[in-house]
């Protein structure tokens, strides 16, 4: 496994998606640890759809950053498990990354997932993505009062 410099516009994804390894180690087996690498012969180029979405979900919610996988330099193991050789990073303009070499610059939120998915290449489909997004989300986020009936009468008390 290589090693990814604290300075590196990548480091806080990383971290994030360590985090939730700890609390959700079921849900990010698919990436594996420290996810940047150097490809051995037990690597293939893929990309892993729910791989994607824990790097977009841990990303985005925990380190305002996505990373853009790079066909070519986005590999899968033979446990399934995603990792990266390298990847350019996706910031909204107010990051301090911004304008740091390998980080695109996206104007809002929107066109941010247009640059995740265009990167995603037709290896993954937006759909399935998103699919993927959203069961990482439901497993992740607690329900709020307002999804959760009984949570509401409690509170209401």
């Amino acid at each position: 496994m290589a090693h990814v410099a604290m300075t590196s516009p990548l480091a806080p994804v990383v971290a994030a998606v360590e985090g939730l390894r700890r609390r959700h180690p079921a849900l990010t087996r698919c990436v594996t640890r420290g996810l940047v690498i150097t490809p051995t012969a037990q690597w293939s180029r893929a990309i892993n759809p729910e791989a994607a979405a824990v790097l977009l979900v841990a990303g985005w919610t925990r380190a305002r950053r996505v990373p853009l996988l790079i066909p070519g330099e986005t590999f899968v193991n033979r446990a399934g498990q995603l990792g990266v050789r390298r990847a350019h990073v996706a910031v909204l303009a107010d990051d301090p990354a911004a304008g740091a070499p390998g980080v695109v610059v996206a104007g809002d939120r929107m066109e941010l997932l247009d640059l995740v998915a265009e990167h995603a290449g037709a290896e993954v489909s937006p759909w399935e993505l998103a699919r993927h997004v959203t069961t990482l989300l439901a497993a992740t986020i607690p329900p709020t009062p307002a999804a959760c009936p009984a949570a509401a009468l409690a509170t209401s008390r």
